[in-house]
């Protein structure tokens, strides 16, 4: 059996990038916690096709993927996770799937919301953020 594996999709709009905040009552490892928006992929999808799914259903906006950032090892679970930048069709987005709030922050402020998990990027996305 193939091993299980996700995709992470950091979506610009504006020099902003989408953060999402884990449903307080999940069970997830990121429950309540502000975090880079990711996906399981599904069966036989690509990466693009997760990502494209996944960022529909978590915030109702429609991206372009653009280049790959690297992979990493998700903290619990121990998924391969394929990090890509995205950009978004729109900024007006809206919390679905196991999500309870979305937010645009800059990639300063990800860095710093996200610092306790930074340990678990790659180093591409890491200096993604730190431009």
């Amino acid at each position: 059996m193939a091993q299980k594996r996700a995709v992470v999709a950091i979506v610009n709009y504006n020099d902003k990038v989408l953060l999402g905040k884990k449903r307080s009552d999940s069970s997830k490892f990121l429950a309540g916690k502000w975090h880079i928006p990711g996906e399981n992929v599904e069966g036989n999808e690509t990466d693009a096709e997760a990502l494209i799914r996944g960022i529909r259903e978590e915030a109702g906006i429609e991206i372009k993927i653009g280049q790959y950032l690297g992979d990493s090892l998700t903290p619990t679970s121990h998924k391969k996770a394929r990090w890509y930048e995205c950009f978004a069709s729109s900024d007006v987005v809206v919390p679905g799937s196991d999500l309870e709030d979305l937010k645009w922050v800059s990639k300063r402020e990800v860095i710093e919301i996200c610092k306790e998990r930074i340990p678990f990027w790659p180093k591409k996305a890491i200096d993604y953020f730190s431009d």
